[in-house]
């Protein structure tokens, strides 16, 4: 099967639309078809976090934004037929915060290259202010 999303835009960020909400997701879970995020993404269900992003919104610095779990939505669920295409399904939670249908940006650069581990840029900030003392 085809699937219209995630479109990958640049590597690890990816464009969809909202397909609906789900009792069956929890409220920090981002649910997609399964097919979809085999056949179209480099996520991994259960195991990479996200940042959601919409264009007509100003984008929270990196520390504040919320983190999202990859879930993906197999046929035998009810909210399948909301992410038919590979459209993004939340938490019913959050039902009134974004409209139906609405493009939404997925962004998983973040957990490739930190993965919650900030101990490789503290470094990075040590030895920068180290070697800029000593330039001094």
């Amino acid at each position: 099967m085809m699937y219209r999303y995630p479109v990958e835009v640049i590597s690890d960020i990816y464009v969809s639309r909202i397909g609906g909400y789900s009792y069956e997701l929890e409220e920090e879970e981002v649910g997609i078809n399964s097919g979809a995020i085999a056949m179209r993404t480099s996520l991994i269900p259960k195991e990479t976090f996200v940042t959601l992003g919409f264009l007509d919104r100003k984008m929270k610095p990196y520390f504040f934004r919320r983190r999202f779990l990859v879930v993906g939505i197999e046929e035998n669920m009810e909210s399948y037929e909301k992410t038919q295409n590979g459209e993004v399904v939340l938490s019913e939670e959050l039902e009134e915060k974004v409209e139906v249908g609405k493009e939404v940006i997925i962004n998983s650069v973040e957990f490739f290259r930190i993965d919650k581990d900030l101990s490789a840029i503290l470094e990075a900030f040590k030895c920068y202010r180290l070697k800029f003392k000593n330039d001094n």
